[in-house]
């Protein structure tokens, strides 16, 4: 049996009784991480611009509020709504969460789904991703490719699918059809359409269900051909596509909360100056060391807005050595064009190593950061392989809790505790 055909019979018959209660707990976190950060974003410009793009509808609800669009639609507008602070969780080479809970919540609504079927379409989907993301011996993000979008899309699409209780046959026509709807570029970070890409990702991985629910077709290998999805987005042709489909890649891999609201490349060496506790008043030079594909997406190196902080390392040493945090308050355009914030970026020095973390290539072996004071010390963090927030390294329920109402202003605690019960819920309409 081909890869296509494979993952789809997967898709499609797993259900909320077969899964692991460690899977379950993580997507309970995730769900909570990524709603918390909706509406920590839905104010921003990206999410105001695609809700006015939208026409309303009557079968999902958008950003948690009284207006209602087509699943797809509220799900491309809530998914740009939780990615555009970058603040939202990490896996498997991107950002799971913010295209598979929105998708789930906006099919599951128009579906009348309970939480356990939300669950299972979240794992359905998170199981395609981690798949089809780990056949690859080339990380995504250094040939240019924006992996949320690419795999995302085609994770939304077996999610939806698997919501949606589609045979295997139309699953497989739903997932291949996905894989010609994926697609997002690195050069766009720093910009609204990243999130946007996102977005993206969850309407047409719906979309996808939804034609191959009415009847459309798609190639059944077009994941493993030659000329397709894997093979296309590796153009040195680095890809297993024979391989049996492994087990359960939510529990290997995880999700990683990020603490931040900055690209996950630079959560590591932040934890690392922060724990020199030096002022920014006594620094003459910093350097960090990150991963060559880490410092790739770092792409801004004089950012003059929030938008370009996020993917900055610069912006990341100078902000935590000046704030000594690094916070939702910290990434707002007047501070990222201080005096203090511009002067300080210009001692920072970023270099990398194709030295890489055998678990996620993506990153370094370990990030470090050596600060030389004006005094003439030189100061050497402590190397640092996994962030707090990590799967490895996990934030408890507390901070979990703290972070949901920093992004929430403090007002949606009952939604927090009914989201600790995602799985008991007998219906999507969680406010």
């Amino acid at each position: 049996m081909g890869l296509t055909r494979a993952l789809a019979e997967r898709v499609s018959a797993l259900r909320f009784e077969t899964l692991p209660p460690e899977a379950v707990e993580t997507v309970k976190r995730g769900a909570i991480d990524c709603i918390g950060v909706l509406f920590a974003g839905m104010d921003e410009p990206v999410a105001r611009i695609l809700l006015q793009s939208i026409p309303d509808g009557n079968e999902a609800s958008v950003l948690f509020g009284d207006r209602k669009a087509r699943s797809a639609d509220a799900a491309l507008v809530n998914a740009a709504a939780a990615h555009a602070l970058d603040y939202d969780d990490t896996g498997i080479d991107g950002h799971p969460s913010v295209v598979l809970v929105p998708t789930m919540l906006a099919e599951g609504e128009r579906l009348r789904t309970s939480g356990k079927a939300a669950v299972a379409a979240y794992v359905a989907g998170y199981e395609t991703w981690g798949e089809l993301v780990n056949r690859d011996a080339d990380k995504h993000h250094g040939k240019g490719w924006h992996p949320t979008a690419v795999f995302g899309t085609v994770a939304a699409a077996a999610a939806a699918s698997n919501l949606a209780k589609l045979t295997p046959e139309k699953t497989m026509h739903a997932i291949a059809m996905a894989a010609s709807m994926a697609g997002g570029l690195v050069a766009n970070f720093g910009s609204m359409t990243k999130p946007y890409q996102a977005g993206r990702a969850a309407q047409n991985g719906i979309t996808a269900a939804r034609l191959a629910a009415a009847g459309m077709t798609a190639s059944p290998d077009a994941l493993e051909h030659q000329s397709g999805f894997l093979r296309a987005f590796s153009p040195k042709g680095n890809v297993r596509t024979d391989e049996k489909l492994g087990d359960w890649h939510i529990l290997r891999q995880g999700l990683n909360v990020k603490r931040y609201p900055v690209c996950y490349g630079v959560h590591r060496s932040i934890d690392a100056v922060l724990a020199l506790d030096v002022s920014a008043a006594e620094v003459e030079a910093a350097e960090m060391r990150v991963g060559r594909h880490q410092g790739a997406m770092l792409r801004h190196h004089s950012p003059q807005n929030a938008l370009d902080a996020k993917f900055s390392g610069e912006f990341a040493m100078a902000c935590a050595l000046l704030r000594r945090k690094v916070g939702l308050a910290e990434l707002k355009d007047d501070f990222v064009r201080s005096d203090a914030v511009q002067a300080l970026m210009r001692k920072v020095r970023i270099t990398t190593t194709d030295e890489a973390d055998p678990d996620e290539p993506l990153f370094a072996a370990y990030d470090q950061v050596t600060l030389t004071l004006k005094n003439g010390k030189v100061l050497k963090s402590e190397p640092v392989r996994h962030a707090r927030g990590h799967a490895r390294n996990p934030v408890g329920l507390d901070e979990l809790r703290a972070k949901f109402d920093d992004c929430t202003k403090g007002a949606r605690r009952a939604l927090f505790e009914r989201l600790l019960r995602l799985d008991e819920q007998p219906s999507l309409s969680l406010d």
